[in-house]
């Protein structure tokens, strides 16, 4: 059959050159951008998928991170295709010498049936010891706070009830201070044994975090994803070279391909005041496949479900309707679920397209200020 990779980034090409490798032969790219790059990989065409035709002879691979898998999954589902696969990214981590070892990292996504869920990730403390000034997530300005194992438990056997995940990532704050971080890895995994799992930490705890800690980190299989900003620098070193003693899988600022650079700019698209611009902000927003789990719920991105730390905190007055999120009870059809978090929820109102960026700094609780968080409105 004829095999067209879904994704023209760098992650396809990569992706192509280890397919190829063992003997897949790659036809094309496509993408479902309006603007795609003149070259991927080995002059091979590159087209908009609405100019191919997807008949049962072709295979789709899709080649890009679980994060933005969601676009080609509703797109290729809504054409009625499912000769899809999706290349695991921890493909890039293993050295593929037989096509067997190759087809332990192709997985067939059949549209079908279960729902397929991309991406979803979650906080296990709200709380860190770093302090990021303008903190998306409002962890220098919230109160310490770990979530229960039971309940994520119960929370991650309602998401294997209604969806396959296909990557599931644990955040912060910062989640290796959780006091019971190991039994979160085993129950984890043992409640997502063939999800891609990734913990996305600052690092700093690293270096002296307990061997048992580790342990668990390599025996799950979880990836360890590092934020590299300037008070790491001097210590990452001593970060990759724990991490490779162990042999535990790692990438710096999410990407594998890149030199690691420090984090120097955050920014913010969120506004006191609803606007028009919702809809737009929404089809522009880098976040809009990412899930956002929390007590039960599950919204398209984390500002609805974590805006009352920052209501709590200044006294902002930004509204969650129930249109903001997806209790996870109350789910009957998980496509139908996932349409509702692909298109704009009432919350997108409050975010605007153009996005305002900062240099990135520390601020505790005592010194951050509301417009470290919010757009500076011209009125």
């Amino acid at each position: 059959m004829e095999n067209i990779i879904f994704g023209t980034g760098s992650f396809a090409r990569e992706a192509a050159k280890i397919l190829e490798s063992q003997g897949i032969s790659i036809s094309a790219f496509v993408n479902n951008k309006a603007e795609l790059p003149s070259e991927v990989y080995n002059h091979k065409p590159i087209f908009h998928i609405d100019e191919i035709d997807l008949d049962c002879g072709v295979n789709i691979i899709i080649a890009k991170k679980p994060m933005f898998l969601g676009s080609a999954i509703q797109y290729l589902k809504e054409k009625g295709y499912n000769n899809v696969f999706w290349v695991r990214e921890e493909i890039f981590f293993e050295k593929i010498k037989t096509l067997e070892d190759l087809h332990s990292f192709l997985v067939m996504l059949d549209l079908n049936r279960k729902p397929i869920l991309n991406y979803l990730e979650t906080n296990i403390t709200d709380h860190c010891n770093l302090n990021c000034k303008g903190c998306s997530h409002f962890s220098n300005i919230c109160k310490s706070s770990f979530i229960n194992v039971i309940d994520l438990e119960k929370d991650l056997d309602k998401i294997n009830k209604h969806f396959t995940l296909l990557c599931f990532r644990l955040l912060g704050g910062e989640p290796l201070i959780h006091p019971d971080i190991v039994n979160i890895f085993n129950k984890t995994r043992a409640s997502l044994p063939d999800t891609e799992l990734i913990i996305v930490t600052n690092g700093i705890l690293i270096p002296q975090i307990s061997q048992k800690v580790m342990d668990a980190i390599r025996e799950n299989n979880i990836i360890v994803s590092i934020s590299l900003y300037e008070p790491m620098m001097e210590r990452l070193s001593l970060i990759i070279n724990r991490l490779e003693e162990n042999h535990i899988k790692y990438f710096i600022n999410d990407d594998y391909f890149k030199e690691p650079t420090i984090i120097h700019q955050f920014h913010t698209a969120l506004s006191t005041l609803k606007n028009e611009e919702g809809y737009e902000a929404n089809k522009k927003c880098g976040g809009r496949f990412c899930r956002f789990l929390r007590n039960g719920k599950i919204s398209k991105c984390y500002y609805p479900l974590l805006i009352e730390i920052l209501n709590d905190e200044y006294g902002t007055k930004f509204e969650i309707t129930d249109d903001d999120y997806i209790e996870l009870n109350e789910i009957i059809d998980g496509w139908i679920a996932i349409d509702a978090m692909n298109g704009d929820i009432p919350f997108c109102e409050y975010c605007r397209v153009n996005y305002q960026e900062f240099e990135w700094s520390t601020a505790s609780k005592k010194v951050a200020r509301l417009n470290d968080y919010v757009l500076k409105l011209k009125r």
